[in-house]
Order: C-alpha cells, then structure tokens, then sequence
C-alpha cells in the first residue's frame, strides 16, 4: 500500500498541472487572437491606402477633360477631396508631392480660364501637372510596396 501522503501529492499536483496547462491554453490563444486582430488591423490599412491612392488618381486623370469641357472647378473640388483622405491615411505623402499636384492643377485651371487653348503656356501648365502626378503615384507605389 502507499502511503496517503503521496497518493495527496500525486492529487495536488494533477490539480496544478492541469490548471497551469489551462492557463497556458489561455494564454496562447489570446496571444493568437492578438495577432490575427493586428494583422486583419494591417490589412485593413492597406486596403484603406489603396482605395485612398486610386481616388486621387482617378480624380487627378478627370482633370483634363473637365477642363477642356468646361467644368474645371468641380474636378478641382473633386481633387481636393481625395487629397484630403490623402492628408489623413499618408501624411508623409501630403508635404511635397501632394501640394506639387494640387498647385499645379489649380495653376493649370486659372489658365485655361485666362489663356486660349492652344497657348503655349496651357500645354506647359499640362506637362506639369501630370509631371507632377506622375511623381506622386511613385511615391504611392513605393509606399504600397514598402507594407
């Protein structure tokens, strides 16, 4: 027969045992959730810069044609708008780039208004802003990738 003192022990540590591995369990899993949450967090993120990027350039290519049709003032409005969201999800983009493309689109629209259209100085107010645009997408790209 063994002695009661061991067949307790043998009963207290299987109580700790199995409670320290439940604890454990517990643990990981919340570790694991916490992972999964920043990495749907990430995603979201990415999708968000995304959506924001292909806003401005779908309004910064509308410029051009509401231009010349007439109806400079509401894709500037429009440009404006998805340079806002820019401001707000890539603030690193906003400094420079961003107020490259925004100026030189409004430069470009006070001209077409000014100047007849086959003026020099509108084809080099159209260079310049899809210069412009052109820099900004690389930096979009380059900061997609860089995630």
């Amino acid at each position: 027969m063994t002695p009661i003192w061991v067949t307790m022990l043998v009963a207290v540590l299987s109580v700790f045992g199995a409670l320290g591995a439940q604890w454990l369990n517990t643990m990981r899993a919340f570790r694991l959730a916490e992972i999964e949450r920043r990495a749907k967090r990430e995603e979201r993120h990415q999708q968000n810069r995304e959506d924001t990027y292909a806003k401005f350039l779908v309004a910064a290519r509308a410029l051009r044609p509401a231009l010349r049709s007439g109806t400079g003032e509401a894709a500037l409005a429009a440009l404006r708008d998805a340079a806002a969201y820019i401001e707000l999800n890539a603030p690193e983009l906003a400094d420079r780039a961003l107020a490259a493309v925004l100026d030189s689109g409004e430069r470009w629209a006070e001209l077409v208004l000014t100047s007849p259209p086959t003026a020099p100085v509108i084809k080099e107010a159209d260079e310049e802003f899809h210069q412009a645009v052109r820099a900004m997408r690389d930096l979009m790209r380059n900061d997609l990738a860089s995630e």
